[in-house]
């Protein structure tokens, strides 16, 4: 049984080595010890059931990628809880972020009225944990439902918590609730999330992975008109926000668990026909994919992790909505993602994948030489894999990996944690807090940040995202700010195009440069939609003021 016990331990160690940074290694070794040398004093019963509680709940949190610091945290609740330990010897003997998630822990089992709303503070607490967002944030997670069930208040907290942690607690309160309905207070609740986000962006990531625990597990809980308000206001609003934050996996889970909720038919269409066409046969191909790309990787010492990727049903469904075309059509090429240690790896693992099958031409892209402006990074290749059949790789480390998944979140966990806002949230503070009507607001904020955007593409095939009414001028500066100044032409869908065409999504775009012009034309500013269009082209003609004169 003690044998069973510390295999189960070993099991946690594997997956925090498989997926977490080498220097967070100790702090699990440290932590399992203290653990192992507090549960000795118990009664064997007592041990047991500390023990078997502690392990499980740390078995569930690492297969979901959590952070190692939560990790170890989730050992020590029931032995705090229960005075055989406090968080002052876990500061001592681990660190500050698991010594501050368990009193965070502890104090909401002891605060809060119901054992479900504990639980749900603790699996949007493990849902940040995973995405890589720093401690305070899950902190405040653990925290984010006392005000609201307990007769505490903020100013409560703030005598027992860090003042970072109680104050997204308290901005979070502010935006609990946004109705999506055209009302006032509607309006109010979202002027009030974007104050909230500009002052600092994690509070609506606690507030999207809330959501999504609701939509998860509240079914059986809320009333049908409150699940249908959490899931509109999460496919409306928090979805395209964490669209724009890079926030892919919270984006997905936003998108399919409330279209399950607001077109359960359409969803069980999509999941009926994926089960009985799809789920066997994909599994089955990639397991064989997967085996040969294993054999060859480790002839060449490349220690690789290797995953299939599903298209999520409401991207299925948007698809054969809006672009009227098949399941078949749209779930024809199966995807992988390959995880290598470091960049030389990867271009190895492309070199071994492009022996075994053929690539298809023009379908490699090298986004480690020339990262996206979101800061992704990754090799891509189509290749004509078993049977055939077109099988599309995205190569990549585990921190590029993290990056495309998490977006902002683990730019603060790999880079830069003081970093708490984007400057285009500020900028839009900056732009609601112009519009007096909130009709005017509503509209401004519906179109430019949640709905409006189009997506059109390089003749190399890269993806570029623009607001609506967007045209190559706007397009070239996406590219860069001297293919916008030297734009002399377009070509839209290989045929030429004016300047001021205005652009739709799929549209494949090429600009056509001449070095010998001198710069942008004032006119441009009449029909650009981009604020970086703006931006260049009116900086550019603030240093020419009698250029400027002669090239309206």
């Amino acid at each position: 049984m003690v044998k069973y016990k510390y295999m189960i331990a070993d099991k946690i160690f594997e997956i925090i080595k498989e997926t977490q940074p080498i220097s967070t290694f100790t702090f699990w070794e440290k932590s399992f010890n203290l653990l192992k040398k507090e549960t000795q004093a118990l009664s064997f019963i007592e041990k047991k059931q500390v023990y078997n509680k502690a392990i499980e709940r740390a078995l569930h949190a690492a297969r979901k990628g959590a952070r190692t610091e939560f990790i170890c945290a989730v050992l020590f609740f029931d032995l705090v809880k229960t005075k055989h330990l406090t968080t002052k010897k876990i500061r001592q003997e681990t660190n500050d972020n698991t010594a501050n998630y368990v009193k965070c822990y502890v104090f909401a089992e002891e605060s809060l009225p119901e054992k479900s709303i504990l639980e749900h503070s603790y699996r949007t607490s493990l849902k940040l944990a995973a995405i890589k967002t720093n401690f305070p944030t899950i902190c405040a997670a653990m925290l984010h439902e006392i005000p609201t069930h307990t007769e505490l208040k903020v100013e409560d907290l703030e005598k027992l918590f860090d003042k970072e942690t109680t104050t997204l607690v308290k901005q979070f309160i502010n935006i609990r609730t946004i109705k999506s309905s055209n009302n006032a207070q509607y309006i109010h609740h979202l002027r009030e999330m974007i104050v909230a986000m500009a002052q600092d962006l994690r509070v609506i990531i606690i507030k999207m992975c809330s959501n999504i625990d609701r939509m998860e597990l509240y079914g059986s809980v809320y009333s049908n008109k409150k699940l249908h308000e959490v899931a509109t206001e999460s496919l409306e609003i928090l979805a395209p926000l964490a669209n724009m934050l890079g926030i892919w996996e919270l984006r997905w889970q936003l998108e399919d668990l409330s279209f399950k909720i607001l077109q359960p038919e359409e969803y069980k269409k999509i999941n009926q026909r994926f089960d009985v066409d799809e789920r066997k046969n994909r599994q089955k191909y990639i397991q064989k994919t997967t085996a040969q790309i294993k054999r060859v990787a480790k002839e060449a010492n490349i220690d690789c992790q290797i995953a299939g990727r599903f298209k999520h049903f409401y991207s299925i469904y948007q698809k054969m909505k809006i672009k009227k075309k098949s399941f078949n059509d749209i779930c024809d090429v199966f995807a992988l993602r390959v995880i290598v240690k470091n960049e030389d790896d990867c271009y190895r693992m492309m070199g071994l994948i492009h022996r075994l099958w053929r690539p298809k031409k023009r379908r490699i892209k090298d986004y480690l030489a020339a990262p996206k402006t979101n800061n992704y990074k990754s090799l891509h290749t189509t290749v004509f894999g078993l049977n055939g059949r077109p099988t599309e790789f995205q190569i990549r480390t585990k921190e590029m990996d993290d990056i495309a998944n998490f977006g902002i979140a683990a730019h603060w966990f790999y880079k830069n944690p003081k970093r708490k806002t984007p400057d285009w949230m500020h900028e839009l503070l900056v732009q609601q807090q112009q519009y007096e009507k909130d009709e005017e607001f509503l509209s401004e904020f519906s179109s430019k940040i949640l709905q409006d955007r189009i997506y059109v593409h390089t003749p190399k095939g890269d993806v570029i995202a623009l607001p609506s009414n967007s045209t190559p001028i706007d397009f070239a500066y996406a590219i860069h700010s001297q293919v916008g100044h030297k734009c002399s032409s377009a070509l839209v869908n290989d045929v030429k195009a004016p300047l001021d065409k205005v652009l739709t999504t799929n549209d494949v775009v090429e600009i056509v440069v001449n070095r010998q012009q001198a710069g942008p034309r004032a006119g441009w500013l009449n029909f650009v939609q981009t604020n970086t269009a703006k931006k260049h082209i009116q900086e550019y003609l603030d240093q020419f003021p009698i250029e400027r004169a002669f090239r309206l």
